[in-house]
């Protein structure tokens, strides 16, 4: 009885280990197709994701703040990119400070332009017009 269950449990796994990475894959293909729309890499995109994340955070109340992070099931790690890559040391506290971010990342002014409209636009449609406004002004 003990080895069929073993069996059944290691058989699986690989379901359950695939159904995870698809999920990361549709978030990592709407970061792809953004990074493409905008000319930037992925890595530049999962970053500058993170900035504004990182930015959001230091300015909104936790509970305002979660709801925004619901919508990047890997926020945490777009946080953490971005302080790899020199983006910011602690928290990003203001707007200018997301500009110097994003340079650091290599995302230009005019990238910039775009990208955060089209993150929060991306905020909006997924968690609703309120969390996307709560986003929308955390970054001014």
């Amino acid at each position: 009885m003990k080895r069929r269950f073993l069996l059944t449990t290691f058989a699986l796994i690989p379901l359950f280990l695939s159904a995870c990475a698809s999920t990361g894959a549709v978030d990592n293909s709407k970061i792809g197709k953004l990074a493409g729309d905008l000319g930037m890499t992925t890595e530049q995109t999962q970053a500058g994701a993170g900035a504004v994340l990182k930015l959001a955070q230091a300015r909104l109340e936790v509970a305002d703040f979660d709801k925004i992070a619901a919508v990047f099931p890997r926020g945490n790690e777009y946080m953490a990119l971005a302080g790899r890559l020199g983006a910011f040391q602690g928290a990003v506290p203001t707007a200018g400070g997301l500009s110097s971010a994003f340079d650091k990342i290599g995302i230009t002014p005019s990238q910039a332009s775009k990208f955060v409209p089209a993150l929060t636009d991306y905020v909006s449609t997924a968690a609703g017009p309120d969390v996307g406004m709560l986003l929308a002004n955390s970054l001014k």
